[in-house]
């Protein structure tokens, strides 16, 4: 399997232990691990799968196959044009030396076929032009296709990691241009340990995509919906400050609270805690994450089934 380079184990823990210090945080056993873990979540790339690598491959094959033919059709375009020309050239050189009438219609007959020829050759590589066109619209197409594929949760139907690292930086950006916030709220269901060791993982898988048609319920079109751990979700809000994303979390917790999954005719309470933060204009989309994560982490340890908001 081909993977891109990770960081070091030395290199999360200089990080870490910045991020401590930055938040003015002791490093304690427990702070630490929770950061390093954290960190190093965010941090690492996601390794490529063979099915991914190959269908990467294909993509180029058929890009290169695009490029030569282009390249084909641009000489002979060229190739011919420069003999036309020339042709042209010399019929004109010979009309300004003067010419008798049967020279003359000779000069003119080459001249039509030269410019007969150009013409040909110019029609028929804009056919050949046409034809590559539709060649690359159907590879952006296929790459738009195979890239919603490779960026879709396969359970939830959610957006997955490698699908919020690219959202999120497009995401940021925006706020920053159009200076409108950017919030984003992390999930944690809680107890779901409990409901595997109970029921099965069959039924533990269910009430994650029972919870994910609910916050789809709940979220508005603009927001996303990311799969963001085991039982983690994030919810990417764009023009939402911290008194939207608590009145989305609010409806959130009111959705789950009225509508349990059901499993042989017996509920399943699904209740979640959360973790809230709004962008800083100084911070990354990383240290977003990394501040929810945080406040994430603070819901859980204070008894679960609240949000905790971040500063």
């Amino acid at each position: 399997m081909i993977s891109k380079p990770t960081l070091t184990p030395s290199d999360i823990a200089r990080i870490t232990l910045k991020r401590l210090a930055e938040l003015g945080l002791s490093p304690t056993p427990e702070n630490y691990v929770k950061f390093y873990n954290a960190i190093a979540a965010i941090k690492s790339p996601t390794e490529k799968t063979d099915q991914e690598l190959k269908s990467a491959y294909q993509v180029l094959f058929r890009v290169s196959d695009v490029l030569d033919d282009m390249a084909e059709t641009s000489e002979t375009l060229l190739g011919d044009l420069s003999r036309g020309g020339q042709a042209m050239s010399d019929s004109l050189d010979a009309l300004r030396g003067g010419l008798d009438l049967e020279s003359l219609e000779k000069v003119l007959d080459g001249l039509i076929e030269s410019t007969g020829s150009v013409q040909q050759t110019v029609s028929a590589s804009h056919q050949d032009l046409q034809e590559l066109k539709a060649s690359i619209d159907k590879i952006q197409s296929d790459l738009s296709i195979n890239r919603k594929n490779l960026e879709q949760d396969p359970l939830t139907g959610a957006l997955n990691r490698q699908g919020l690292d690219h959202l999120l930086a497009k995401e940021v950006k925006r706020s920053r241009r159009a200076v409108r916030p950017l919030s984003v709220a992390l999930l944690d269901l809680d107890r779901f340990k409990q409901v595997n060791d109970r029921y099965g993982h069959m039924v533990g898988d269910k009430v994650l995509m029972h919870f994910a048609s609910l916050t789809r319920a709940v979220i508005r079109e603009s927001d996303t919906l990311v799969r963001y751990g085991g039982e983690e979700f994030l919810i990417l809000l764009p023009e939402t400050d911290l008194n939207g994303a608590r009145y989305l979390i609010d409806r959130m917790g009111k959705a789950t609270a009225r509508t349990p999954f059901f499993h042989q005719g017996q509920p399943i309470e699904v209740r979640f805690s959360a973790g809230v933060a709004q962008l800083k204009l100084d911070e990354t989309g990383n240290a977003l994450l990394l501040r929810s994560d945080e406040a994430m982490y603070r819901a859980k340890n204070g008894g679960r089934n609240q949000a905790v908001f971040a500063d």
